[in-house]
């Protein structure tokens, strides 16, 4: 069996990190260990974390101060035993299959370099995450891999880890950016195995309301020239390719919005004749 070591980075989780690290007992996959790196929280996270910790063995807790979700992901995989890896987020959950199926993948296929899985939305919006198919040449573009992936330990050693200088978001997107290549073999398991917490206010909302996302695409950009340089000698053509790549994405979402509101109105319009009928037979 392969050992998962599980990151949790956890600043301020008081109302959520329960949830978290249940969802992690709770996993029918017993060989793993979830360092919790409490990033310099103020509030009552660190009691829940130690409770945790006092109660199965394999919950290993960390305090430092804070600098981060990137710097505290590094700072927890320092620490981890594992072949693989995991990153999950202090507010976020995991189906109990999740790591027993993703580990299989792996065994099945010893060439993958990473898996990710398809994602449940709960809390404010319950919606599931719909990305587009993965291929290297689009992730450059855009991301479709969400945070809660796991890789081999070697290749997130290549890599370097998270880069510190992310700190308006994005810092999965970019680690994924310079872990990977077109030669990578990327698995995807189309079942809803990571759960990402909705909230009304939420790290990424804040950083569009800061209007900081542009910082975060040109540091993308910045740190990883080499591979886009093959691209900018001709940004026509791979305008031209981006809309081919993206179009069907877009227009899936479309023709299912459509076919939402051709049934909404279909079923108002059903029950108008209901109740005319009603209402004549009287």
């Amino acid at each position: 069996m392969c050992k998962v070591s599980i990151i949790v980075p956890c600043f301020n989780q008081e109302a959520f990190i329960a949830e978290a690290l249940e969802s992690i007992l709770a996993q029918s996959y017993s060989d793993w260990e979830c360092i919790i790196v409490n990033d310099g929280s103020t509030d009552g996270s660190d009691a829940i974390i130690h409770q945790y910790a006092k109660k199965d063995c394999r919950f290993l807790p960390f305090l430092k101060e804070n600098g981060g979700v990137a710097v505290a992901r590094n700072f927890g995989f320092t620490q981890a035993r594992g072949s693989l890896f995991v990153p999950l987020d202090g507010d976020d959950k995991l189906h109990p299959d999740y790591l027993r199926r993703v580990v299989e993948l792996f065994e099945a296929q010893p060439d993958t370099v990473l898996v990710y899985t398809g994602t449940q939305r709960f809390g404010e919006n319950r919606k599931v995450w719909r990305l587009p198919t993965y291929s290297y040449e689009k992730l450059l573009w855009q991301n479709m891999i969400v945070n809660t992936a796991m890789y081999r330990r070697e290749a997130f050693l290549a890599a370097g880890g998270y880069s510190p200088e992310m700190v308006f978001g994005f810092e999965d997107w970019e680690f994924y950016v310079r872990l990977l290549s077109p030669e990578s073999k990327v698995q995807y398991i189309d079942a809803p195995l990571h759960l990402y917490r909705i909230k009304k206010s939420s790290r990424s909302t804040e950083l569009v309301e800061k209007e900081k996302i542009k910082e975060s695409h040109r540091l993308i950009h910045e740190r990883n020239r080499a591979k886009y340089a093959q691209y900018e000698a001709n940004p026509i053509n791979v305008f031209g390719k981006c809309m081919k790549d993206f179009a069907p994405s877009y227009t899936a979402r479309y023709k299912r919005q459509a076919c939402y509101i051709h049934a909404a109105y279909c079923i108002a319009i059903a029950f108008l004749i209901a109740t005319v009928g009603v209402l004549f037979a009287r």
